[in-house]
């Protein structure tokens, strides 16, 4: 009797159990059990958008008015009265050189402009009183003129200024090294406007203007944003590189910017309105055709899409794919059409992203 029972048991135990696995399951053509789980994707609601097709080049900053200084005598750096990123005005000492090396004449000039000056000022004092002849009067003047010039271009060789006000950007030698003519020993640039300069080719030159509007950034530990404008557009290209030159004035009155950085330039080709886009990463290349898939009634829909423009990182769709269709951006490579899915995250036409 008790076996009896326990068989009984047995049977119904095993009938429930079957039962439950065909509820949850579908059975394949082999008969085998296969449990379907619903995919979790994500989902963005389309709306129109407006889009900028943008082109960047890279280039370095450098000052817009900037100037090199270079040594002209060979001599040894005696003082730098500077320091980098320091600003100076136009006539400031930047470096001074040995005032009594070999080929410094400063000390010789210095002398003799130093008696001439002491002459001059006695005939002078001694013509106003009648004691000399204008002739005289006239040779200590001129005498004295000239040993001023060669004084001041002595002093000018060995005391190294600058032509402009700015920015030490650079102090390019140290103290006691030994210059050579044509040598650069530092630069300083007016930092309140900057100048880049690009080099593009023959497909991009059409697209600048003088006049038109350039993004600048700069990334480091922060992304820098600066706003420039082309200038100077090249007529020619260059017979070497064949790159067409165009220079950009970058507004740095936020000093954000100094001269040296290398930098992007972005400019926008084209504007467009009212227009279907969808990432790339959404997008599924197969056979040569391009597929999406859109959510609906809590089912996966293929469709085929024609691109358009690209832009960066993403893709102009201009038939297959309408306005308050939901396109499934995260999970799609897993899909099939019509294959029920769980929508877990909904971003709305507002770009408010909903976790489900």
């Amino acid at each position: 009797m008790n076996m009896f029972r326990k068989t009984i048991i047995g049977i119904l135990i095993s009938g429930i159990s079957v039962s439950i696995i065909n509820g949850c399951s579908n059975k394949g053509e082999s008969g085998a059990t296969i449990v379907e789980r619903n995919i979790a994707i994500k989902g963005k609601e389309i709306v129109p958008l407006s889009k900028q097709l943008t082109r960047s080049y890279t280039g370095s900053l450098e000052g817009a008015k900037q100037a090199d200084i270079l040594a002209k005598i060979s001599e040894a750096v005696e003082k730098i009265h500077v320091r980098e990123g320091e600003f100076i005005h136009a006539n400031d000492a930047i470096i001074s050189l040995d005032r009594t090396g070999p080929t410094s004449s400063y000390m010789q000039s210095y002398s003799v402009y130093q008696n001439a000056e002491k002459n001059f000022n006695k005939m002078k004092y001694l013509y106003e009183e009648g004691a000399v002849s204008e002739s005289q009067f006239d040779g200590a003047k001129t005498e004295y003129e000239v040993s001023k010039a060669n004084y001041e271009a002595a002093l000018q060789m060995v005391e190294l200024r600058s032509p402009i006000a700015g920015t030490v950007t650079s102090i390019d030698v140290s103290v006691g090294e030994y210059v050579y003519p044509g040598m650069k020993v530092a630069t300083v640039a007016s930092t309140e406007n900057l100048r880049m300069k690009l080099g593009v080719s023959g497909n991009d030159i059409g697209y600048f203007k003088e006049g038109a509007e350039v993004k600048i950034t700069f990334e480091a530990e922060s992304i820098f944003v600066g706003a420039g404008r082309v200038v100077m557009v090249a007529r020619s290209a260059d017979p070497v590189t064949r790159a067409f030159q165009i220079e950009v004035e970058v507004n740095n009155e936020s000093q954000l910017f100094k001269p040296g950085m290398f930098a992007k330039a972005e400019i926008t080709v084209s504007e467009y309105d009212n227009i279907i886009i969808a990432e790339r990463q959404s997008i599924i290349n197969r056979n040569d055709k391009n597929f999406i898939y859109i959510y609906s009634n809590g089912k996966a829909f293929e469709r085929e899409v024609q691109l358009g423009v690209e832009f960066d990182g993403s893709s102009e769709i201009k038939s297959g794919l309408n306005v308050g269709d939901t396109l499934i951006t995260v999970g799609q490579n897993y899909l099939r059409d019509g294959i029920p899915v769980k929508l877990a995250r909904f971003v709305d036409a507002t770009g408010k992203e909903v976790e489900f």
